[in-house]
């Protein structure tokens, strides 16, 4: 008999473990007006979500860092997304910026800041890194030089994760 409460114990936490990652699930736009869901971007690999906006200094400095992380990772399937959270007054400098910069990988809008919310964020930059199995795997708040290092540990560890 303990064993099978037990085991009841586990499935109902387990599958407590796969729907908590749907509450963060997110469908956002991204610059052509494509439809990018996170669970579909998560099927690759562990997803890194910075969020930011054009008028954070701090933001503009890891995303630098972050496109440079991407490069190196993104064929072993580290995935990462950045989510604007700029207003409407501000989201027309948004695509330029990127061009200018000729970053490649996507960049999602939640001018409404309710993604940003739903996971925490309070000011940018705010990033939230998933592994592969869907959970949080760590997030930040801020950004400092020097934190490349950091984040380059953590996305080995994030890439050894429920890796087949």
């Amino acid at each position: 008999m303990k064993r099978i409460v037990i085991f009841a114990v586990f499935v109902f936490l387990l599958g407590f473990t796969s729907n908590s990652f749907s509450q963060y699930d997110f469908d956002l736009n991204d610059l052509e007006g494509n439809s990018v869901k996170l669970s579909e971007l998560n099927k690759t690999g562990p997803v890194f979500v910075q969020f930011w906006a054009t008028w954070c200094v701090p933001c503009k400095e890891e995303m630098k860092v972050l496109n440079e992380l991407w490069g190196k990772y993104k064929d072993s399937g580290f995935v990462f997304v950045a989510v604007t959270i700029d207003d409407q007054k501000s989201l027309s400098k948004v695509k330029p910026y990127i061009e200018s910069k000729s970053y490649k990988f996507p960049v999602l809008f939640d001018t409404d800041k309710n993604v940003f919310s739903s996971f925490g964020g309070q000011d940018p930059p705010f990033s939230v890194f998933i592994d592969r199995n869907g959970n949080i795997f760590k997030t930040y708040s801020g950004y400092m030089q020097g934190d490349d290092a950091k984040l380059d540990k953590e996305i080995k560890e994030a890439l050894a994760i429920g890796k087949k």
